[in-house]
């Protein structure tokens, strides 16, 4: 299943894709809001950056793995999401506007692995 949605922002499209690229930032979000973030390896690494997430979620401990398999500066970001339930694409896209509007879109795939996650996925449509 494919989500969707774009929004024009009044920042240049290098300084709204610099700030979407602050991973520290959204990792000290994360981490207030009580996930355990660890991250390994680094943009330059040939594996890239990955993320190792555990939260809880209705009652139980959730895992995911988050990769960062595609960074192309400044027009798109595609992270990779695994657990044992769900796939996730996630793919971000700055188009410059003008030289003070940028385009910002962001599409999501969602690859279901086990009956409980295909009801999930069939409930959001």
């Amino acid at each position: 299943m494919q989500f969707g949605a774009k929004k024009d922002v009044a920042l240049p499209q290098q300084v709204f894709f610099d700030r979407m690229a602050d991973f520290q930032m959204f990792e000290r979000v994360a981490i207030q809001r009580g996930v355990d973030v660890i991250r390994r390896g680094s943009i330059a690494s040939a594996d890239g950056l990955k993320w190792d997430c555990t939260f809880k979620y209705r009652r139980r401990v959730r895992k995911a793995s988050v990769r960062l398999s595609e960074f192309s500066a400044p027009d798109n970001m595609v992270f990779s999401v695994t657990n044992p339930a769900l796939d996730i694409k996630l793919e971000i896209t700055f188009t410059a506007l003008s030289k003070t509007q940028t385009r910002f879109q962001v599409s999501a795939i969602l690859k279901p692995k086990t009956l409980t996650a295909r009801l999930l996925v069939q409930s959001m449509k």
